[in-house]
């Protein structure tokens, strides 16, 4: 099995740390399961004012989760096809990216979808807060040779702007307190950092070995951006965030779909469901980044929320059937089993 093969890519990673407990990084602390029979999941988002993580998990909805008490609350009615999900607490709202591409509308504290308000004809694939302007940026799914983001004002919930992007997918982008907008352009090789009232402003960034760049973190007051490219082979991309130059470029571990930035321990969180591993890389004393180690999770723990008042990652997997290739069906999609569906709590150590 392919998965098989390519678990031992991520060893080389752990080798040459030191031994005894410092080595750990971190540890498996809980795995906790939820109902549910869909063959698909998308992204999370944690409560900033409560412990509750909510999960995109398509088919099953918008479920939501006590961290604290690892312990399910439940699915959100009228919440089929959740993609994304951002919070803002300070509008009392969250909203969600379906795959019918509408825009869940819910109100936080009653934990109730108020609307669906159509915004698209295909699904859409992610969507941030902007702080710097009071708006929700919608990000649109794969286009043909574009796609479109949309701004909402949480103060009427209605979509009052939009965007054409040359470019036919956009992965999980970042937002900057200075209002800067930065979104990996996968099928292009490129990075676009968008600015202005209308994100009109645009400069294109590529890296040499940059292949297929799928997620961003940044590193706001060391001023580091990390790319993740999915290439042949995989690395992460570390550049200055004000100029995009590039800084160091370090292996990685296959098919990364989301990154995260640990401000007080200064390291990037990597996981990778291909490798079932999140990797783990350091800034030293003397500023430079190095890989620190890889620990292992599970196949298909592929998305990830970072909760840094705990010091935890939470990942989302599923046990799987993988079926035989053949002659019809080379590479067949996994089968995902019912009711298997786990958040894996790790907490730093």
């Amino acid at each position: 099995m392919k998965t098989l093969k390519r678990l031992t890519l991520a060893l080389p990673l752990v080798c040459g740390l030191a031994h005894g407990q410092d080595a750990l990084l971190y540890r498996t602390e809980a795995v906790r399961t939820l109902p549910g029979s869909g063959h698909s999941w998308g992204f999370g988002a944690l409560d900033p004012n409560s412990p509750t993580l909510f999960v995109a998990r398509r088919e099953n909805g918008l479920s939501l989760f006590d961290v604290q008490r690892q312990k399910a609350l439940g699915t959100l009615a009228n919440s089929t096809g959740a993609n994304a999900v951002v919070l803002v607490p300070v509008r009392n709202r969250a909203y969600v990216a379906n795959m019918d591409g509408s825009l869940g509308i819910v109100d936080l504290k009653q934990r109730k979808v108020l609307e669906r308000l159509p915004v698209d004809s295909g699904n859409l694939n992610n969507l941030l807060y902007d702080g710097h302007s009071d708006r929700v940026i919608i990000t649109s799914g794969r286009r043909g040779d574009h796609s479109t983001l949309y701004f909402l004002d949480p103060a009427s919930d209605r979509i009052v702007g939009e965007r054409d992007i040359a470019a036919r997918k956009l992965d999980g982008p970042i937002g900057l307190k200075d209002g800067r907008f930065i979104v990996p352009l996968r099928d292009e090789d490129q990075v676009a950092v968008l600015s202005g009232p209308q994100l009109a402003e645009q400069r294109l960034l590529s890296y040499p070995g940059c292949g297929k760049p799928s997620a961003l973190a940044a590193d706001e007051a060391g001023g580091h951006l990390f790319v993740a490219c999915r290439g042949a082979p995989p690395v992460l991309v570390i550049a200055d965030l004000a100029s995009g130059a590039l800084q160091a470029t370090l292996p990685i571990t296959h098919a990364v779909n989301t990154l995260a930035y640990d401000a007080q321990r200064k390291q990037v969180l990597i996981p990778s469901g291909v490798d079932a591993s999140l990797t783990v890389v350091g800034q030293d004393a003397d500023g430079r980044f190095r890989l620190r180690g890889a620990v292992g999770t599970r196949p298909w723990a592929h998305n990830m929320v970072f909760d840094a008042q705990r010091g935890r990652a939470y990942l989302f997997a599923m046990d799987f059937t993988q079926p035989a290739p053949t002659a019809e069906v080379p590479k067949a999609d996994p089968q995902f089993h019912a009711d298997t569906f786990s958040i894996l709590t790790l907490k730093a150590h």
